[in-house]
C-alpha cells in the first residue's frame, strides 16, 4: 500500500468521511478472522517488526507469548516487555513511512521520533532540531543548542540530509568541547 497516497487522498475527505472510515477500519481491526491469521503465522522466539504509535516507526522485537487478544514481545531497542495488538505487527515487512509533500508544515503521520526538522523561532531565526516526542498538536524537539521546544506540526519543515548531518556534527562538537573543558577543570584542581 502507498500510505503517502492514501494520506493525500484523506486530505480531501470531510470530517464525517474520516469518521465513517474509522468505524469501518475499527471493525476490520477487531475481525476474529484477521487476528487469527496473524496469530497462526507467529512463532515464539520469532523476530518481528511492529509499529509503535508513540514513535511512529517500526521497532524490532522477539515474540514471547501469543495471548488471546495481544502478543507479548521483548522490544530489541530497550529490552522491555510489551503487550501489543496483533494489528501492529508488520508480518509482510512493508515499508510504512509516509512522506510529507507539503513545503511548510509536516503531517504528524509523516513524522517519526528521531527525525531532523527545522522551524523558525519567535525571532524568525531558523532552528534545527531532532524530534523527541510526538504530541497531539505539537512535536517535542531538542535544538542544536540543547533547548527543548514544543512546535506545531504546521511550523515544522523536514530537513534535508545535509542539514541533519550538520546538526549531528554540531551536537558531537559541543559534546566533545564540553568533555574537554571538564578535563581541563579537573587538571587545574
Amino acid at each position: 500500500m502507498d500510505y503517502t497516497h492514501i494520506i493525500e487522498e484523506l486530505d480531501k475527505a470531510t470530517l464525517f468521511d474520516l469518521y465513517r472510515l474509522q468505524v469501518a477500519i475499527n471493525s476490520e481491526l477487531d475481525s476474529h478472522k484477521r487476528i487469527q491469521k496473524v496469530k497462526n503465522s507467529l512463532q515464539i522466539g520469532e523476530e518481528i517488526t511492529w509499529l509503535d504509535e508513540t514513535t511512529n516507526r517500526l521497532e524490532k522485537a522477539v515474540v514471547r507469548k501469543i495471548l488471546k487478544t495481544r502478543c507479548e514481545i521483548r522490544n530489541s531497542c530497550d529490552n522491555k516487555i510489551w503487550r501489543i495488538l496483533f494489528a501492529s505487527i508488520n508480518l509482510d515487512n512493508k515499508e510504512v513511512d509516509i512522506k510529507s509533500m507539503q513545503k511548510i508544515g509536516v503531517k504528524k503521520s509523516a513524522l517519526r521520533v528521531g527525525d531532523f526538522v527545522s522551524f523558525k523561532d519567535n525571532e524568525h531565526k531558523i532552528r534545527f532540531a531532532k524530534v523527541v516526542k510526538l504530541n497531539s498538536k505539537t512535536a517535542g524537539v531538542v535544538t542544536m543548542e540543547s533547548e527543548n521546544w514544543r512546535v506545531s506540526y504546521d511550523s515544522l519543515q523536514m530537513t534535508r540530509d545535509i542539514e541533519a548531518e550538520l546538526y549531528k556534527q554540531e551536537v558531537i562538537t559541543k559534546k566533545n568541547t564540553l568533555q574537554e573543558n571538564m578535563l581541563l577543570d579537573i587538571s587545574y584542581e
